[in-house]
């Protein structure tokens, strides 16, 4: 996404760059962008594979208790177990966290974009293949299934990285916010592939292994394919020369005449060259804060709840409806055809408006769908010198299991309308050319750190129950609304050289309830005095 906007930016100063036959970069775009698959593949292969019988023989029963205890509800567990399925979520989303900030950024600049999209792609086959090949049945192979998830992690938390920037660089500037919108597409594609593969092999004896295998298809075909596509013009000007950039350019675009978008990428490149320290990040104010906001609109998106639902939505709904993956698979079709209007929805409404609504519109979903639970379900809590350490659900109404089910779907509606493709967006629109690289950098680090916190929200079904956890991420999201409707300013429309002035304009104390509030109690002492 940097790059996109790097030559975004320059556009506006080169508007006599040829509109040129875009065929060949939309393939490149839509191959890239096939890593995609790996985030959202395993989210949703993850959420439906500790519900299976085949992980549970492997990992619970004989390891931590026999079959009965193994079958309980997710809260009545064993706490050994619980915490391997956190172990299973968090190691990965560290693995994301250690990709995203100290591999991508490296190699992408010293080695190219199509050796970190090469690089992306190996580490996730190895680690994916030290997770499905040892025999379960034993604590030591489990640590080894856990140090695969790491190297699976950091192998997205590349992808996360390279693919975005490989696509923005190769796409001519009238489709580049299409191509750019390829990788949300595929990540929400292989969630729902995920959930389709979970229902049809749940019962095979060898099911978990299975869903996790069949994605090697997509990083073995990045791994071959990669040969055969051209590195991006800008890396080859900025590390060979302008002859290979050139070379490089003409065979994307398809045309010989190229002099104006390689004057572009040169002068880009040139103001570049005065990147300031990342230092001034943390101690210039104007910096200071639109960081905060990039970080912010990220932890955000993350404490809003998708995850949870997605990771550990399958275990839910099999302890409140009996069937998880099953309800995995609504919900992925929900988040699926809801992210193909998002497409064409931020640009025409505003970042800043979508991410208000669909915060509130997922605080709707979260609250309703806890209310239901509260009221529908027994439970039987186990408590020791006062602290809850245990809630088990002994029966729900179907009828309500159903409704929180439909306003769960609800929330994950509003969330890929909004929070699921914005804050990757916005984040990289709100800082300088010179400096957006590394900003940028940490905010899609923030998302990861926050990835790794959420892991432990299986934890907190004990001590606060189902419906507290709802009601929890339910007030997040109301949290959400108000941080952007006083810190968020709209860039929608907004040439990147004008963001600075939207800032400067931009006041939580402007902001409309405050000046209501503010004159209110202006006129009340004014009355009084």
């Amino acid at each position: 996404m940097t790059s996109q906007d790097e030559i975004h930016h320059h556009h506006h100063q080169h508007k006599n760059v040829p509109y040129t036959k875009s065929s060949f970069a939309i393939l490149l775009a839509a191959f890239s962008s096939l890593a995609g698959w790996f985030f959202g593949y395993d989210q949703g292969v993850t959420g439906g594979i500790v519900v299976m019988s085949s992980f549970k023989n492997d990992f619970c029963i004989g390891v931590y208790a026999n079959a009965s205890v193994c079958d309980l509800p997710v809260a009545a567990l064993p706490a050994d177990y619980r915490r391997f399925i956190v172990l299973f979520t968090l190691l990965y989303n560290l693995g994301c966290f250690i990709g995203a900030i100290f591999i991508s950024s490296f190699v992408a600049e010293k080695y190219g974009r199509r050796a970190i999209i090469f690089t992306s792609a190996s580490l996730f086959l190895i680690g994916t293949l030290i997770v499905i090949l040892p025999p379960g049945g034993s604590k030591k192979i489990m640590i080894l299934i856990l140090i695969g998830r790491i190297i699976e992690g950091t192998g997205v938390g590349c992808s996360s990285f390279s693919c975005p920037l490989y696509a923005s660089e190769i796409a001519p500037t009238n489709l580049r916010g299409m191509l750019s919108g390829f990788m949300q597409m595929t990540v929400v594609a292989g969630l729902f592939a995920a959930n389709v593969v979970n229902f049809l092999i749940q019962n095979h004896k060898w099911g978990w292994r299975l869903s996790n295998g069949i994605i090697l298809i997509a990083p073995i075909t990045i791994m071959i394919g990669i040969f055969f596509c051209p590195e991006t013009p800008r890396w080859l000007f900025k590390n060979k020369n302008r002859e290979s950039a050139e070379k490089s350019l003409q065979r994307i675009r398809k045309i010989e005449n190229v002099t104006a978008e390689l004057d572009a990428i040169a002068n880009a490149i040139e103001e570049e060259g005065n990147q300031r320290s990342i230092t001034e990040l943390f101690t210039t104010k104007k910096m200071l804060q639109r960081l905060g906001v990039g970080m912010a609109v990220h932890f955000l998106a993350q404490t809003s709840g998708i995850n949870v639902v997605f990771t550990f939505g399958g275990i839910i709904y099999e302890s409140i409806l009996g069937k998880g993956i099953v309800s995995l698979l609504i919900l992925s079709s929900a988040n699926m055809l809801s992210t193909i209007p998002a497409l064409f929805l931020f640009d025409r409404l505003g970042r800043r408006k979508l991410l208000i609504v669909g915060a509130l519109g997922m605080v709707v979903g979260h609250f309703v769908a806890a209310t239901v639970f509260a009221i529908g379900c027994d439970v039987i809590k186990t408590s020791i010198n006062g602290t809850i350490v245990n809630e088990q659900i002994i029966s729900c109404l179907p009828s309500f299991g159903i409704s929180m089910l439909v306003f769960t779907v609800i929330f994950v509606c509003f969330f890929a309308i909004s929070w699921g493709p914005i804050p990757w967006i916005y984040a990289a629109e709100i800082f300088p050319l010179n400096i957006r690289a590394r900003a940028v950098s940490i905010t899609t680090g923030s998302s990861w750190f926050t990835c790794i916190m959420i892991s432990y929200a299986l934890e907190l079904i004990a001590p606060l129950g189902i419906h507290g956890v709802f009601y929890l991420f339910s007030s997040l999201c109301l949290l959400a609304a108000v941080v952007v409707y006083f810190f968020c300013p709209e860039t929608t429309g907004v040439l990147l050289e004008n963001i600075e002035r939207e800032f400067d304009n931009f006041h939580w104390k402007n902001r409309t309830i405050i000046q209501v509030l503010r004159t209110s109690c202006q006129r009340i002492y004014k009355k009084n005095g």
